[in-house]
């Protein structure tokens, strides 16, 4: 069980000048548990890499405690706590990771932790078609028991959020303390995501948005999961650090292809060239991670729901679009797809043309 003694320790600790996540995770390997912290004696702590100096400031300099009374409150909280690197329910996949955060703030339900992971980030000003994918991947990543983590952010974060509370959880990564949401706009999202799944930062609670702490939160929205999802991306884009980092950490890559034209398939493209795997739909991730359960072809046997008929419709063009590229947008075989181009056409959506369908509204 986690003390406040033990958390006020390591605190203290992380306050020292110089002492980082990457020290501190190695401190903590070192003394075998967390809990060693609070019987290791100072010539140990030295002999651990600390200077003889910030030893004794540890032990002696009451400044170093600043702050830990918020965070003492916080965890007592209804829902809300802290969770230390090393001792369970802090993910192992993610404390495994040399730069984790020693602790991580959270709020909502520590369920989710206990489920498989896939990340999903992309652009904050994506394409409807990027909308859509990635609220209906997230859908099917969730009804098959992944978890999805995202970032909260606008656009691409924001639509796997919405998809995953369809069927499941999700964990939302902040780059603010546990408590402050950012953006303002995503406040009844954040409220959605503490109830079916969980909030979680690095920084304590009452931290204001920084430009700086959002690369920061991208290594652990990655560091939790089996692999990372990019949806449509610039070529210099947060989401490709977020890739970057996956790969550095050992987990797998997927990109969404795209339009040669939309600069915001250019990222996708550009991680392709590089190794990422193509992905066309949540099945392929779930093939690919051997997790869950792979819904999309008993769901493509099932008759169209209102959330999937826009899904379908948007790889259909307002031109002539043939029926082998509605097949290849929408990673369905023929066999699935034209019962499903027959339903939305006696819906009014799309009318057969020469060449294949056009879609009509």
């Amino acid at each position: 069980m986690l003390r406040d003694e033990l958390l006020q320790a390591w605190w203290r600790l992380a306050q020292l000048p110089g002492v980082g996540n990457v020290s501190l995770n190695d401190i903590r390997t070192q003394l075998g548990a967390p809990g060693n912290l609070l019987k290791t004696p100072p010539e140990q702590l030295i002999a651990l890499g600390l200077s003889a100096d910030a030893v004794d400031r540890y032990q002696h300099d009451d400044s170093l405690s600043m702050g830990f009374e918020a965070v003492r409150q916080w965890r007592h909280q209804n829902r809300c706590g802290v969770l230390l690197a090393g001792m369970a329910p802090y993910p192992q996949q993610l404390a495994a990771v040399a730069d984790a955060p020693l602790m991580l703030f959270y709020h909502g339900d520590l369920e989710a932790l206990n489920l498989p992971m896939v990340g999903m980030v992309g652009s904050r000003n994506p394409t409807p078609y990027g909308l859509e994918w990635a609220q209906q991947a997230a859908a099917e990543l969730t009804a098959a028991g992944v978890c999805v983590v995202s970032g909260l952010a606008l656009g691409i974060d924001g639509a796997a959020h919405q998809g995953a509370l369809k069927n499941g959880r999700t964990v939302a990564v902040l780059g603010t303390g546990p408590d402050v949401i950012y953006p303002q706009r995503h406040l009844g999202l954040a409220q959605m995501v503490m109830q079916k799944g969980l909030l979680l930062s690095e920084f304590p609670p009452g931290t204001p948005a920084k430009p700086e702490h959002f690369p920061s939160r991208n290594r652990i929205i990655s560091g939790l999961s089996l692999g990372v999802v990019v949806v449509e991306a610039a070529i210099k884009s947060g989401s490709l650090i977020t890739a970057r980092q996956a790969a550095e950490q050992g987990r797998e890559v997927f990109a969404l292809p795209g339009a040669v034209t939309n600069p915001l398939s250019h990222g996708c493209h550009q991680l392709i060239r590089d190794g990422a795997i193509l992905v066309q739909s949540a099945a392929d991730v779930l093939q690919e991670l051997s997790v869950g359960q792979t819904v999309t072809a008993v769901q493509a046997e099932l008759p169209l729901s209102n959330s999937r008929v826009p899904v379908l419709v948007t790889h259909i063009d307002y031109a002539a679009t043939s029926t082998d590229v509605i097949a290849i947008r929408s990673a369905l075989s023929i066999s699935q797809l034209l019962p499903q181009l027959l339903d939305l056409e006696l819906q009014g959506w799309l009318a057969q043309v020469p060449g294949g369908y056009m879609r009509l509204k």
